[in-house]
Order: structure tokens, then C-alpha cells, then sequence
């Protein structure tokens, strides 16, 4: 540890997004290196795109094959400024991550206007460290922002459990990739498809590393969460799903059936579901990332199609079941890190085979938690040696 060390850190971070999961692994990176003796300020990019620079982007993301994501971007506009009721929602639920953002990231910001200028800050730092996420995805190459291209060659450049988000990098882009990872001086990864890529596009070995959010155990985020509240007093079923896959909330359904639980859910986190206005008993808007983890810890029962949902309920040891969120034939599938997640504590069991009511067996904690604590150990150690 050294209290005199300087770290720039970047983290997943757009006004106005409201994912949970990526404001807690951005907190929950920071709050680490805070714990280990480091001063840390979060590099904040102003953009100062060029006309040439955004047709340079948006060409890059239909050759990625990724124009279905920015079809959805223009799609959840349009869903805004047709439903009212729905644009209202949102906007309570933005206000209150917004607000959590205000009290965790703001004060550490330091904004740097242009690239210039970026580049400059970064000799402001003895390391600087991309954290976790899905920070590599084949959208984000020109930006030369989170693969940390605007970095000075003499500062010290450190990944940590940084995600591609899918499991191949269209051959295009194969070079570029391999040449800003020869950069780095460690490599963490959050998946074991993400470790294939380094490992054979670069130079570089890369560690596979926990999620930043294990880097703090129960206990931990037990007092983060504290003084959130919930409207629930008595068993629930809590859901959370991002995508879009029918089949899932068909399960939800089945298993309130069967147990007689109301279910509580979060709608519309990434587009506007029509289908979800029907869905659940009740669906709270004014709900921060703290009190998406209260509804985690206090649930009977989750089901999911998120990978931090599953790792929360995975901390809290709660009896969950995860679902795919995408089709496997996808280009741009994601489903390699639930794979990950899963895998790395044995409870393959729990993702979602056709039978929601297995999520009733009971899942042995005592051992997946031994298995946490050596996987968080090993994270932290990598961390510490990568920052030395």
C-alpha cells in the first residue's frame, strides 16, 4: 500500500444512465483502492467529437455489427416522447441514481475538456486503472478512451477486471485491439472469454479477477446499504430482468403460482418492455443502486437475467435463478459472463434450464462463500502487485 500513490481511475459512467450494476462496480473499484491506501481521482472525459470523428464512430459500430445497438438509443428516445406515464417513470427513477452518483463519483471527478487535454491529465497519475465492465466492447475502440490509448506512454497502465461484452472481436478490428492491450503493464479480466482474447490478440497473459462489486463482501455492502428502505413487509420474489425474453417473466409467473409470493419488480432498466406494464404486483421507480440491493437481500426468491443481480444474490445467499438474456447464435451476445460468474462457484444449477421450481433446492453457501473469499483474495492480491 502506499498513501502517496496516485491513481486515475476510469470508470463505465454516462449522465443519465440508470444500470445499477454499472454504478456499483464503479463505486465498488473505487471504494477499494480508497481501502488499500491509494488517493484516487475519477478521469472524466468531455467529449470534443469532430463531425469526421462521429461518422468514424457510428461507421465502427455497424462494421462491429452493433447497429442494432444504436437503434435502440433511437428507439428508447421515441419510446420517451410517446408514453407520458412511462417517460415519468423514468425520469423518478434517473433522478434517484443520479442523486446516489452525486453523493459516490462527483466529488472525486476531474473533468478534462477535449483530448488534448486528456491526454495531458494523465501524466497527473502515477497508475491509472479501467475498471470492470464492459468497457472494450468493439463500440468503444475509437473513442481511445477506455483502453486507455490517451494514457503517456511513462504512466503505469492497469486493467481490472475490464470486459469486452462479447466473446470474439470482429477481425477488423484484431490489430488495433492487440495494440492497445501491449500497452498495459497487467491485465485483469472479468471472463474467461475475455482472457482468450487478450491472450491471443496481444502479447499479454491476462489474470482472470473477480467483479469489482466481490471485492467487498456482505458485511460490507450489509452497511453501504443500511439505511435503504423498502415497501415490502412480507416474502417476495424479486425480478430483475434487463432483456427482453418472455420465457422468463412466464417462469416468474409460475413460481408466484406455485408459492403464493407477490412479485416485485423493476421495469424497463434498459428499453421499454410493453409487456412488463402487466408484469409483477409492484414496480418501484424511486429505487437508487442502494435500494436495488436492499430488494436482492431482503427477496425470497430472484430470478434474473443480469450478471450483477446474480453476483448480489450470490453475496446475500439468496436462492436465485439467472436467465439468458441473449440468444446464443447472437453476434453480440453477453451470456459468457452469467457462464463465467457461474461456473467460478459451481452453481451451474442455477441458470434456468426449464424448470423454475429448482429454484427451491437449497444452494450450499458455507462452501461457494470459501470459494468467494479465496476468489476476492487472489483479485486483490492481483491488484496490489499490478499497482506496485
Amino acid at each position: 500500500m502506499n498513501s502517496k500513490m496516485k491513481i486515475g481511475c476510469v470508470i463505465a459512467y454516462r449522465k443519465g444512465h440508470t444500470n445499477y450494476g454499472t454504478s456499483l462496480v464503479g463505486y465498488a473499484l473505487i471504494k477499494k483502492l480508497q481501502m488499500m491506501g491509494y488517493e484516487v481521482e475519477v478521469i472524466n472525459y468531455v467529449k470534443r467529437l469532430s463531425f469526421l470523428e462521429k461518422v468514424e464512430w457510428m461507421v465502427n459500430a455497424w462494421r462491429c455489427g452493433m447497429g442494432r445497438d444504436i437503434l435502440g438509443r433511437v428507439k428508447g428516445a421515441e419510446d420517451l416522447k410517446r408514453n407520458a406515464g412511462y417517460a415519468a417513470n423514468i425520469k423518478v427513477r434517473t433522478e434517484a441514481v443520479e442523486a446516489y452518483k452525486e453523493r459516490k463519483f462527483i466529488p472525486l471527478f476531474k473533468d478534462y475538456v477535449g483530448y488534448d487535454a486528456l491526454h495531458e491529465g494523465s501524466k497527473n497519475y502515477d497508475a491509472v486503472v479501467v475498471g470492470s465492465d464492459q468497457v472494450w466492447t468493439p463500440l468503444s475502440l475509437p473513442t481511445k478512451f477506455f483502453n486507455l490509448l490517451f494514457v503517456d506512454d511513462a504512466v503505469r497502465k492497469v486493467a481490472y477486471a475490464s470486459s469486452f461484452g462479447v466473446s470474439s472481436i470482429p477481425g477488423f478490428q484484431h490489430k488495433a485491439t492487440g495494440a492497445f492491450l501491449d500497452r498495459f503493464h497487467a491485465i485483469g479480466v472479468r471472463e474467461q472469454s475475455g482472457k482468450k482474447i487478450v491472450d491471443t490478440l496481444s502479447h499479454q497473459t491476462a489474470t482472470v479477477v473477480a467483479d469489482p462489486t466481490l471485492l467487498l463482501d456482505a458485511i460490507e455492502w450489509s452497511e453501504e446499504i443500511k439505511d435503504s428502505k423498502i415497501n415490502m413487509n412480507e416474502p417476495y420474489i424479486f425480478c430483475y430482468f434487463l432483456g427482453t425474453n418472455m420465457e422468463a417473466r412466464e417462469a416468474a409467473n409460475e413460481l408466484k403460482a406455485k408459492t403464493g409470493l407477490k412479485i416485485v419488480t423493476l421495469r424497463h432498466m434498459d428499453e421499454y418492455v410493453p409487456e412488463d406494464e402487466s408484469f409483477g404486483d409492484y414496480a418501484p421507480y424511486d429505487v437508487d443502486p442502494n435500494g436495488f440491493l436492499a430488494y436482492i437481500k431482503n427477496a425470497e426468491y430472484v430470478l434474473t437475467d443480469s450478471f450483477h443481480c446474480s453476483a448480489f444474490s450470490i453475496q446475500f445467499k439468496r436462492k436465485f435463478m439467472t436467465f439468458y438474456r441473449f440468444k446464443s447464435t447472437s453476434k453480440t451476445s453477453r451470456n459468457s459472463r452469467i457462464d463465467s460468474l457461474l461456473t467460478a462457484f459451481g452453481l451451474q444449477s442455477r441458470l434456468y434450464q426449464g424448470d423454475v421450481l429448482e429454484i427451491r433446492d437449497g444452494i450450499d453457501y458455507t462452501h461457494v462463500h470459501k470459494l468467494l473469499k479465496d476468489y476476492r483474495d487472489k483479485s486483490i492480491d492481483f491488484l496490489s502487485e499490478s499497482l506496485k
